[in-house]
């Protein structure tokens, strides 16, 4: 669910960033799948980054004897 939330998120910021930079380089078509695609891969840096910090378990039962 945490990632979930994570993309909506990440979606809805790069969106508003896509819109903003857009206006400021004097309008045309929005490109929405930009957005997306970097909303993608926001999401899946931080599910990588989740999995890499998180202690193991298995590790803290060994020095724990």
């Amino acid at each position: 669910m945490k990632y979930i939330i994570s993309f909506i998120w990440a979606l809805m910021l790069t969106q508003m960033v896509n819109f903003v930079l857009n206006s400021l380089g004097g309008g045309g078509p929005l490109n929405i799948w930009s957005g997306v695609l970097l909303a993608v891969l926001v999401t899946v840096t931080i599910i990588v980054l989740d999995f890499m910090l998180k202690p193991d378990k298995t590790n803290e039962a060994q020095h724990n004897h």
